[in-house]
């Protein structure tokens, strides 16, 4: 590792070929969240110019994200890697007043929405693509369908209408193709001279998608707001902004950028994973899909939710696919001061990771970590501690719009499996890209057909 890290570090600047081939050589991050950082509790690596601590220990994790004197700021890192798409926006900064009043700002607006009109939204689009996606065909690209559909659900509960059919497909291209881009990992091996880093940055190609994406948002949400359109302008988000930034246009910009983003990705991606792993085992699927439509389900498979409630199943099911692909893999702080964590000292600008992939599967906290078990959230004793499951963060920083995610996805996923079945075609199977989020590293198809009711 520390050969290729100098190896990818002298490449790295050089030029757009050399940074984006050794983006290419240092590969998905989560190649490097395995083995050893599931048991450690605490891992420290020699990067060319600073140290990497990777924290597994209850009490590290809640210092480093709870934060209370400002020690551990979002790393440089995620602002630049996000900047493109977001500006200032909310999730690219590392803290301070401009964090707590953006976060004011999203939780006001979420606020001034009630959770039935969030289902009723849900329910109505997931009905519309499920519509479309059946006539279609008998195959669905999952995650750019999905993507599509929860960015029209956000958008529409929280700005009063969609991009059109034409702007959310190309919107999600390039949202993966950002993805696919961003190297969280490079960025890392960076040396600390500013130009240097943001040339870097540069030579990544995020500028030119990101203002594409900007633009698309501007052209369909920010102009009707700006020009005081009745049906936009009175939108709870849009509302928010209005009175909060007094008409910037730029900062608007950047919050509606962050919303959408945000508010449609954690639940795709979360989705996506879910119809995966049910694809792949149709016996449990079908036993859900009837118990879901109020029917009994018969055989060992339909025992395993004897006498469980339609919600708490649902629940059951996101909440196993946040624990297995948790939205976020890692949180990537910087030590504003130096300190030492279980005798390893960390200087000043060194990178500190809290990971939700480590954590979620860390065996001494979870029995069969690796196994996709709902069952385990129906067991008392198996409900976890506050550190060792964290899929919408932990702390002041938390995501504030986990409610929303949770009730969109038990919209979603009623009615995706109470009418179709998904069955796995013989594809290579997925992994987690994990340079931004958990989404899949490639838009994977399942074959879709109705249910017999």
């Amino acid at each position: 590792m520390a050969l290729l890290a100098l190896l990818v570090s002298r490449l790295a600047g050089l030029g757009v070929f050399s940074t984006r081939l050794a983006a290419w050589l240092l590969g998905a991050p989560m190649r490097y969240l395995a083995g050893k950082a599931f048991e450690r509790k605490l891992i420290v690596h020699d990067l060319p110019f600073r140290r990497l601590a990777l924290a597994n220990d209850p009490p590290i994790v809640e210092t480093v994200l709870i934060d209370r004197h400002g020690t551990f700021p979002k790393s440089a890192v995620v602002t630049a890697l996000l900047r493109p798409m977001i500006g200032a926006g909310l999730f690219g900064q590392a803290g301070g007043e401009a964090v707590r009043s953006a976060r004011r700002l999203f939780i006001q607006a979420l606020g001034r929405i009630g959770d039935a009109e969030v289902s009723r939204i849900a329910n109505a689009l997931t009905a519309d693509y499920l519509a479309r996606w059946l006539s279609a065909g008998d195959k669905l690209t999952v995650p750019r369908e999905l993507s599509r559909l929860t960015i029209d659900i956000v958008s529409q509960a929280m700005l009063g209408h969609c991009f059109s059919a034409e702007e959310s497909g190309r919107f999600v291209d390039l949202f993966f193709a950002y993805h696919q881009r961003a190297a969280p990992l490079l960025l890392m091996l960076a040396g600390r001279n500013p130009r240097a880093f943001d040339k870097l940055v540069r030579q990544l190609g995020l500028e030119e998608i990101g203002a594409d994406m900007r633009a698309l948002i501007a052209t369909r949400f920010l102009t009707p707001i700006a020009a005081g359109e009745p049906a936009a302008s009175r939108a709870p988000f849009a509302k928010g902004l209005l009175e909060a930034l007094n008409g910037a246009r730029e900062s608007m910009l950047d919050e509606i950028a962050v919303m959408l983003l945000a508010g449609h990705e954690t639940t795709a991606a979360t989705l996506s994973w879910l119809l995966w792993e049910l694809a792949g085992n149709p016996a449990n699927q079908d036993a859900v899909a009837k118990l879901l439509s109020g029917r009994a389900a018969t055989g060992p498979e339909g025992a395993l939710w004897q006498d469980v409630a339609p919600a708490a199943l649902r629940g059951a099911l996101i909440n196993e696919t946040l624990r297995l692909y948790p939205p976020i893999d890692f949180f990537l702080r910087e030590t504003t001061d130096a300190l030492t964590l279980r005798d390893k000292p960390l200087r000043a600008g060194d990178f500190i990771v809290t990971a939700p992939w480590t954590l979620h599967r860390h065996l001494s906290r979870w029995r069969a970590a690796d196994r996709f078990c709902p069952q385990r959230w129906l067991a008392a004793p198996d409900r976890p501690s506050a550190t060792a499951f964290l899929p919408f963060g932990y702390g002041a920083r938390s995501c504030p719009g986990q409610r929303f995610a949770y009730l969109e996805m038990h919209a979603i996923l009623h009615q995706l499996l109470t009418a179709c079945r998904f069955t796995r075609l013989p594809l290579a199977a997925p992994k987690p890209l994990g340079s931004l989020t958990s989404r899949p590293d490639r838009e994977f198809v399942l074959r879709l057909e109705p249910r017999q009711t």
